[in-house]
């Protein structure tokens, strides 16, 4: 079993949001809008497979074309 989330930072800190609907499932039931590290250590812990979803990087010309 395997579940995709996506890394990013918000003013430093590292977060993860579900990008699927397995792990959109595991943050509904943790109530919140992201997965902390502890509770990616419990899915892993379940069995779950966790992939980091790579996301092209922000760049000025992204940003300008957009």
């Amino acid at each position: 079993m395997k579940i995709t989330i996506r890394a990013d930072k918000n003013y430093g800190v590292q977060t993860y949001y579900p990008a699927c609907p397995a792990s959109e499932l595991f943050a509904s039931i943790a109530r919140t809008k992201t997965l902390t590290t502890h509770a990616l250590q419990d899915i892993a812990a379940l069995g779950y497979e966790i992939e980091i979803e790579q996301t092209a990087p922000k760049t000025f010309r992204a940003l300008a074309s957009a």
